[in-house]
């Protein structure tokens, strides 16, 4: 009896990691899917990508796919959604390559924070080794509170730690993951 007991519990505590596991595995997927929607959006238009616009993106960064922003800065519930802007749909006027590009951004942010938990993402300008911008070329940021490793393995009667990930923009924040993509569409 006492060792199909421990059998048994070895057989839940498996099943309990996989399951675990298989969480953070489905999340990560769904991180990728989300930096693969921006990253089309960007291929489809990049008219605003060209190196002429450089300097109309510090303007109006929305409508050159630009959004350096940390975690913080880029929770659509504190403003960090660009406006509608109010083209491309129904009896509206047709987009400009900068609209489209604003709604694009607008719409991916709100699809993060819709399907990723505490979703956000940035989108950063690319330099080169030299300290020149690269126009055309994107640094993709998918982030995301992924559920810490030591909340489950932690010792009875202390806080877990949340590690930080050194991949995601400044500040850093404990227990958000990030995805990096460089992308030249």
């Amino acid at each position: 009896m006492l060792v199909v007991a421990v059998g048994l519990l070895g057989a839940a505590g498996l099943q309990l990691a996989s399951t675990r596991y298989q969480q953070t595995s489905s999340v990560r997927t769904q991180a990728l899917t989300q930096a693969d929607f921006i990253i089309e959006k960007m291929r489809v238009n990049n008219a605003t990508l060209r190196f002429n616009n450089l300097a109309a993106a510090a303007a109006t960064p929305e409508g050159a796919y630009l959004a350096p922003d940390g975690y913080a800065a880029a929770d659509p519930e504190d403003g960090a959604l660009p406006d509608d802007p109010a083209c491309g749909l129904n009896a509206q006027p047709v987009c400009t390559a900068a609209q489209s590009a604003q709604r694009d951004l607008r719409e991916w942010r709100q699809s993060l924070a819709r399907e990723l938990p505490g979703g956000r993402g940035a989108l950063f300008a690319v330099a080169t080794g030299a300290g020149v911008t690269e126009p055309n070329a994107r640094r993709v940021v998918v982030m995301w509170r992924e559920k810490a490793q030591a909340a489950t393995d932690n010792v009875a009667g202390q806080a877990a730690v949340e590690a930080t990930d050194d991949s995601c923009p400044a500040p850093q924040v404990a227990g958000v993951r990030c995805l990096n993509l460089w992308v030249t569409p």
